[in-house]
């Protein structure tokens, strides 16, 4: 009788085709992993858009006036106040909002669970038909490593701050921040690059955003 052997992989065969999908995964995880990242600031772009909308029916309601970013002012110190008679930003728009979960980026690089957007000092109480550029005027940035409603991060003074009053290192999205502007559009921005990159005012700093008031005496674009 003759017998019929069945044909198998090799060693060798099995070896070639490990090798095979190994590079083909380290090539197609990183592709992934960027869309993924692409998907999350699109995401955090549509916040940003919303959060824009309720600033605009915020100042509607109160004489064409932006929020405070605190009602009792101050200087972010680190001690991360929790929420309570300073009134942040944040809870002045809680009426405006329809999920306050639009006040989380997924990208924070503190973590998913931390208010990540701050209002620029220098738009903080402002009228609006005192700012003459809107379309360059940042009304908010990402930054943030405490919960909605606390003192700490609710405001800044420079858009490289991501945390505290110092300038950090980490960036939101791939070596930038998503920016929202006093006319309503969302734009990413890379670190080197528009908001970042302006020198307007006194200081002449890098991406302030502290004094009111147009170049040369504040730092609202001119």
């Amino acid at each position: 009788m003759t017998r019929h052997r069945r044909a198998g992989f090799t060693l060798i065969e099995l070896l070639v085709v490990i090798a095979i999908i190994a590079i083909l995964a380290s090539i197609l995880f990183p592709v992934f992993a960027r869309a993924r990242s692409k998907a999350r600031q699109s995401a955090c772009m549509s916040n940003l858009r919303q959060l824009g909308t309720a600033l605009a029916m915020y100042a509607d309601d109160y004489d064409e006036m932006l929020p405070l970013w605190s009602l009792v002012g101050g200087a972010p110190d680190g001690s991360g106040r929790l929420p309570g008679p300073e009134y942040t930003w944040d809870t002045e728009l809680f009426p405006y909002m329809k999920n306050t979960q639009i006040l989380v980026c997924s990208e924070n690089p503190y973590g998913r669970t931390y208010r990540s957007y701050a209002l620029p000092r220098y738009i903080s109480g402002q009228a609006l038909g005192a700012i003459g550029n809107v379309t360059a005027t940042v009304t908010l940035f990402e930054k943030g490593h405490y919960t909605p409603g606390t003192w700490e991060d609710a405001t800044g003074e420079n858009f490289h701050q991501s945390t505290s009053a110092s300038a950090t290192p980490e960036y939101f999205h791939t070596e930038g921040k998503n920016f929202l502007f006093l006319d309503g559009h969302v734009k990413w921005h890379n670190k080197s690059a528009g908001p970042f990159a302006d020198k307007d005012g006194p200081s002449g700093v890098a991406g302030q955003c502290e004094t009111p008031g147009e170049h040369p005496g504040g730092d609202w674009p001119s």
